[in-house]
């Protein structure tokens, strides 16, 4: 009776266990994108649960792009890797009450490096930026920004062609703007491959040539930059 009676109080205990436990889809999302829809693969953010947790079954929803995460704990703290190449510790403080975390992929966390935007500027040099895509066959831009008094003159070129020029006024928001670009540039050259064909880019100063290839599928375009600067202006 005594067996019995502990068993039957195990079994309560385990069924009550179970029943506390949150089930969470994980999935990894580009949270510039308004509709949240993303592409991205598990193994290529390398999500990692870093709290207590179990793994539940899923079936496979877009080449596995979500995990099923069971806690019991209102805790949770995920570590992942960008786009950038980034580790990225993410914490949940109300893990129960959640059913669903996307986690940006392309969140970036900022790090202090060498302004080629500022060195320019001090040189009265040109900073030009070349992308290509496709071994330079399939689609190529280009952007300069000269500076001149106080105003950066801009043109625009894609495939060979002037799409649009101008000039902005050299502000502290319009530097930084443009020192950021560089700085995630920079990390692009370790993120992963996963895309055959890899975007190039060649950035120069008018003193520093860096060349480096973005294999993720995930760059970024000149065009992007130069409107993110229109709208700072």
């Amino acid at each position: 009776m005594r067996e019995t009676h502990l068993i039957s109080i195990i079994l309560v205990f385990i069924s009550t266990f179970t029943l506390a436990q949150n089930k969470i889809e994980l999935v990894p999302n580009d949270c510039s994108e308004k509709n949240g829809f993303t592409m991205f693969l598990l193994d290529r953010v390398n999500p990692k649960i870093l709290t207590n947790h179990k793994i539940g079954k899923t079936k496979k929803y877009l080449e596995n792009n979500k995990m099923i995460i069971l806690i019991n704990s209102d805790f949770l703290k995920i570590e992942y890797t960008n786009i950038f190449g980034q580790k990225i510790d993410t914490i949940f403080k109300n893990a129960k009450q959640l059913s669903e975390i996307k986690i940006c992929v392309n969140k970036f966390k900022d790090y202090e490096r060498k302004s080629l935007i500022r060195e320019s500027l001090q040189n009265k040099k040109k900073w030009t930026l070349n992308r290509t895509w496709g071994h330079q066959t399939i689609d190529h831009d280009k952007l300069i920004l000269k500076p001149k008094k106080r105003v950066l003159r801009y043109k625009y070129y894609k495939n060979g062609k002037i799409i649009t020029r101008g000039k902005i006024k050299i502000t502290e928001l319009i530097l930084e703007k443009i020192s950021l670009y560089e700085r995630k540039l920079n990390l692009m050259k370790n993120a992963d491959n996963s895309c055959n064909f890899g975007t190039n880019y060649t950035l120069n100063n008018g003193l520093k040539e860096i060349n480096f290839q973005d294999n993720s599928c995930s760059g970024f375009l000149n065009e992007e930059l130069l409107s993110e600067l229109e709208k700072a202006e």
